[in-house]
């Protein structure tokens, strides 16, 4: 089983229309309740700040929510897709003081002291070496530069006792995909493994039939990935994202060379989240 950027699986998430929506139909801003208490705080903590850097910017948030309040935005992200439809948005919106590169994390293209703000929403989490992004961060960071940070408080993810995991099956256009989503400790580590199956095998088409899975849709499943023929299987390989609570967060930033100013535990779309506010030093 090969393993691969977990990037590229956002990519596909962008490219199928499947992450949220930030605009409405008339094409305005429209952010549920809880996305605008996200955006609440990236202002308040960002507000004044003269060059921003939205790492892992996804679709354009939360970039498009502090162009009223900050000097100049870079949007960055691994994916082409999720740079695409951040494009659009912003082109929605009329927002002219974003612009948007792509690169990783762990390689800015920018110089030493270039950004005095740094929007990380969720990003972190989506990483197999973040420490390797908190020190770009701090390389590109200017002296006092504020970090505003909201990441999911991963204690709330794995019960008492040990790890866990979760089958899924998903089905697309002309794509069927078995997940197993493992939540594991020591360290915090999401491992999501893809099976991707043959839609017109027995296999596949006999689960698309006793599932009723529509195309698009997601479903629970007990199948194991021992229980799939190799006759049905086109496709295997694997993720890995390091996660958080709030002091392996805390040891993280200042490992990197930042310093904490304020941290909270609070529940965002359903999940325990945690706000954090860094200083670089």
């Amino acid at each position: 089983m090969r393993q691969r950027p977990a990037w590229e699986a956002y990519e596909r998430l962008a490219a199928d229309g499947e992450y949220g929506p930030l605009l409405n139909q008339a094409g305005e801003l429209a952010l549920p309740a809880d996305g605008e208490k996200e955006a609440a705080f990236f202002r308040a903590t960002l507000g004044g700040r003269k060059r921003v850097l939205d790492v892992g910017c996804g679709p354009g948030f939360p970039s498009v929510a502090l162009a009223e309040v900050a000097g100049g935005i870079c949007g960055v992200d691994a994916s082409g897709a999720m740079l695409a439809s951040a494009q659009r948005n912003i082109a929605a919106l009329g927002i002219g003081n974003i612009y948007l590169v792509r690169a990783l994390g762990e390689a800015l293209p920018f110089a030493e002291s270039s950004f005095d703000g740094f929007a990380v929403c969720g990003t972190l989490g989506s990483l197999l070496n973040p420490q390797a992004v908190l020190s770009e961060l701090c390389r590109v960071a200017t002296p006092g530069a504020l970090a505003a940070s909201i990441e999911w408080d991963f204690r709330s993810r794995v019960p008492e006792g040990g790890p866990r995991a979760e089958h899924w099956l998903r089905r697309g256009a002309d794509w069927l995909e078995l997940q197993v989503v493992r939540y594991m400790i020591q360290p915090y580590l999401i491992r999501t493994e893809r099976y991707t199956l043959d839609p017109c095998s027995d296999l596949g088409r006999r689960l698309i039939v006793d599932l009723e899975l529509a195309e698009g849709g997601r479903k629970r499943t007990e199948l194991s990935p021992d229980e799939v023929p190799g006759e049905a299987l086109l496709d295997a390989c694997y993720e890995e994202e390091a996660q958080f609570d709030p002091e392996t967060l805390r040891d993280a930033f200042v490992a990197a060379g930042f310093e904490v100013l304020e941290q909270r535990v609070a529940a965002s779309y359903g999940v325990s989240h945690i706000f954090s506010v860094f200083r670089r030093g």
